[in-house]
């Protein structure tokens, strides 16, 4: 990562954070004292963990929040399964360990499949075995699987699409990236042919390693006809099923002939529509075909279905997958323990029963998910107002977003126990010391359920990822998102931590998956996830203008090596989807955490951000990374966000021009509100003031110990000091403290208690006044809030209601005073 020089530095540490709490004691062991957040805030945020802390050997990387949240998880999981091999988790995960069992049949359980490869005589016939053998293994040149259709999202047609390489794209579209690891590549691949058996009689060739290698380079060729282009309104192609067999005979006839999906499929027959992303990718793959040799094609359709199987082989091959994918790939100096791999292989291969362990296993998981949904709701608001009050929306594009952002599906925590029904069709029972055979029905299963999701309606309850992930994700053909149980611990998400800490992490995280809705890709999505994009030609425009700001300020930084010599650039256009989300995420948390709480923590807030991407890792890692992550590094993604934020600036007393507050902002969403960085001294007294006489109001109001008349007393003068100290705050500091909305929220929440405070305290007249005196303090606060907050018209309406209910209940009270007055006056 490009370091920014510190020129002047200046101790930081007491002046700023004296304005906030303190820091807990978890987020402060974490951060390097001796540098100024303004400078450099990833490394002030990081640097004293990225101190104390080496990559493991067995590792390629390690990374502060993500990695103490898998072993919290793992954990979990490990108890429930390691001493269960009657289940079907605990059973999969027994068959996993026991290598003995898997070195015994080493690579018995391929011979077939490699022996029907070496045996077919024509062209025609290979391409059917590989159909075959792809029904419950790897893809070779083409890729058959269901996925919504772009015209019409609640139903899912067949794709027809480019089988991935071996390695990324980019590592064979870089002529000098590929020099350097073709050798690998070529050992790699000589190594399992040679492990599984494989020979060919009277071949013209001595290396199968380099005949894959060679099918590969020209297969990434084909991969150039097939990109998308978003721009495009021919993104696809539609043909009936005969027609596609009849253009492409090998590639996609005789191959989905062999996976047999007019049998398997019953929305299937020759007549259905199915779509092919590129009509000249699967035109120049079948010239490929009929010039390459039927041995070399042997090879690679060989060497592609014993790589999908290794990782469930004996040693041999899992020794040969580490030393090429995490040795050579991303840097790794050991293998990581069995137990660690077995875990990951639960999540792959049964992710909804293992996230289903997972929940069940974990204490307090119903009060985390409210917790989190009370959260999210929040956020979502703060998405709502920063839609309306983005400047460059046109009135359509307005319209539209607010249409898609009230159609976002969350899904959260599980997905329902039908998924966790559909993952266990035909798998009745695990041998517990047969993984290869235990993978197998699991991939023939999983062959059924997509065969008969053809033409079906899209499953809107399926999950793309298990409950035990620490991730979460959008997926713009729904218009959903997803946040599984593994996110929602700490460090990323706590209901016992202090709100701007969960904001910060968890928030964050929450606002960039929304904010992927309306990004550069999720504008080609409308509200009910088709292909259409929403945005007038005007609103493209100035999207674009923005949107190259970003590109220019990420592709301006560089990570660094683990020495700390610069490495490689950031690829600007590449995340810039990600880095929308990453800055429109913080700035739409930043503005739902001002809302919930006035209190000044927003120095932990931004802390918690950055540290939730604290992480080291090695070079090979970083190199992966930069050629194939469409996410940039973390300290990237730390100071891209925080150098565009205002609110940052100002929480941190950033000077304008510092590394980390440039004058010139990328700024996509509305600007976070924040303190006002012209804020003088008696400015600053007077919040002070109004913060901690709200605190004490708050209290008060929140004990659920205090009986009621200890609480009337408490609250007699604190409403009247409050109004006082209120009041006597700027137009400007008001605003900026979100004052308005603060208010409001509490009208909803406290206005119950208030009033049943107000009935049961009848003790004199002078009390009924004073607690009339509370209501109408609160009825004129929230008459004050709706009038001068920008809310939706649903949220006036109930700003509304709760002031006619308050004025009610006001009337009442007097009444009541009134008949007090006569019933407790001596006769005359």
């Amino acid at each position: 990562m490009k370091r920014f020089s510190i020129v002047g530095c200046v101790l930081l540490l007491s002046p700023p954070l004296t304005a906030s709490r303190a820091l807990p004691d978890s987020v402060a062991s974490l951060i390097d004292t001796s540098v100024d957040p303004c400078d450099d805030f990833y490394q002030f945020s990081c640097g004293g963990w990225l101190a104390t802390h080496e990559i493991p050997s067995d590792k390629a990387a390690v990374e502060y929040s993500f990695d103490m949240a898998q072993d919290a998880m793992d954990a979990i999981v490990l108890q429930a399964v390691a001493n269960d091999s009657t289940s079907l988790l605990g059973a999969l995960y027994a068959s996993c360990m026991d290598m003995d069992a898997r070195n015994a049949i080493a690579a018995g359980p391929l011979q077939d499949g490699v022996n029907s490869i070496i045996g077919a005589q024509t062209k025609q016939e290979l391409f059917q075995v590989a159909g075959r053998l792809a029904r419950t293994g790897a893809d070779f040149i083409t890729n058959l699987a269901p996925d919504s259709s772009l015209q019409n999202s609640s139903q899912s047609l067949l794709w027809v699409t480019h089988a991935d390489l071996t390695l990324d794209d980019e590592y064979y579209q870089n002529p000098q990236v590929l020099e350097f690891y073709e050798d690998k590549l070529v050992l790699y691949a000589s190594t399992i042919l040679n492990l599984a058996g494989f020979e060919l009689e009277d071949s013209e060739y001595d290396n199968y390693g380099e005949v894959v290698l060679g099918v590969e380079k020209q297969l990434i060729e084909l991969q150039n006809y097939a990109e998308l282009d978003p721009a495009s309104t021919d993104v696809y192609y539609l043909f009936k099923y005969k027609e596609a067999a009849a253009n492409y005979p090998l590639v996609f006839g005789a191959y989905a002939e062999g996976m047999q999906l007019l049998d398997d499929a019953p929305a299937l027959t020759e007549e259905t529509e199915i779509a092919l992303l590129s009509i000249a990718y699967f035109e120049k793959a079948e010239e490929l075909v009929s010039l390459v040799t039927l041995d070399a094609l042997k090879a690679y359709v060989a060497f592609a279905y014993i790589n999908g199987f290794a990782k469930y082989l004996s040693e041999p091959f899992v020794d040969a997958r580490f030393e090429f994918f995490r040795a050579v790939i991303l840097g790794a100096d050991e293998p990581l323990p069995l137990e660690k791999i077995c875990l990951a292989q639960l999540a792959d291969l049964l992710p909804v029963h293992t996230g289903v362990t997972y929940v069940a296993n974990r204490d307090g998981m119903k009060e985390t998910g409210d917790a989190f949904i009370a959260m999210l709701d929040e956020i979502l608001d703060a998405m709502r107002t920063n839609i309306e009050n983005l400047d460059w929306l046109d009135k359509q594009t307005r319209a539209s977003a607010m249409a898609k952002l009230e159609t976002l599906e969350v899904m959260y925590v599980e997905p329902g126990t039908d998924q966790l029904e559909n993952e266990a069709q035909g798998l009745a029972k695990f041998d517990p010391t047969a993984l290869f055979a235990n993978v197998d029905l699991i991939y023939t299963a999983q062959f059924v359920a997509l065969s008969w999701a053809i033409g079906a309606d899209t499953d809107r309850g399926k999950w793309g990822m298990s409950a035990a992930s620490v991730n979460a994700y959008y997926t713009p053909y729904t218009n959903q998102i997803v946040f599984p149980a593994g996110l929602m611990q700490p460090p990323f998400f706590d209901a016992a931590s202090p709100a701007a800490r969960s904001f910060g992490a968890f928030g964050v995280v929450a606002g960039h998956e929304i904010t992927h809705g309306f990004d550069n890709s999720g504008s080609n999505f409308d509200a009910k996830g088709n292909w259409n994009s929403w945005w007038t030609d005007t609103t493209e425009g100035e999207f674009e203008t923005r949107a190259q700001c970003l590109v220019d300020q990420y592709s301006s930084f560089y990570i660094a090596a683990e020495d700390g010599v610069q490495l490689v650039p950031v690829d600007g256009k590449k995340t810039l989807g990600e880095n929308i989300a990453d800055n429109g995420g913080l700035h739409v948390a930043f503005n739902a955490y001002r809302a919930h709480v006035a209190r000044n923590d927003d120095q932990l807030f931004f802390v918690s951000y950055a540290q939730a991407w604290c992480g080291k890792e090695r070079d090979d890692t970083t190199v992966n990374a930069f050629l194939t992550n469409v996410h940039a590094e973390g300290e990237a993604r730390v100071h891209g966000a925080v150098m565009n934020s205002a609110a940052f600036a100002a929480a941190f007393n950033c000077p304008a021009g510092a590394p980390m507050n440039p004058v010139d902002k990328c700024v996509l969403c509305k600007l976070s509100a924040m303190p006002m960085p012209t804020e003088d001294d008696d400015d600053r007294e007077r919040r002070q003031r109004y913060e901690d006489t709200e605190r004490e109001l708050l209290a008060v109001l929140e004990a659920e110990t205090m009986d009621e008349s200890t609480r009337k007393r408490h609250l007699v003068g604190l409403f009247d000091r409050f109004r006082s100290e209120y009041t006597q705050l700027s137009v400007k500091l008001r605003e900026s403290l979100r004052l308005q909305r603060r208010l409001m929220d509490k009208c909803l929440q406290m206005k119950n208690e208030l009033v049943v405070c107000a009935l049961k305290i009848k003790t004199t007249e002078q009390v009924q006044a004073d607690e009339i005196k509370s209501l109408v303090f609160y009825r004129d606060e929230c008459e004050y809030a709706w009038k001068q907050s920008a809310l939706s018209q649903g949220r006036e309406r109930d700003a509304m209601c709760i002031i006619d209910d308050l004025k009610t209940k006001v009337e009442d009270l007097q009444l009541q005073s009134v008949n007090f007055k006569l019933t407790s006056s001596p006769p005359h």
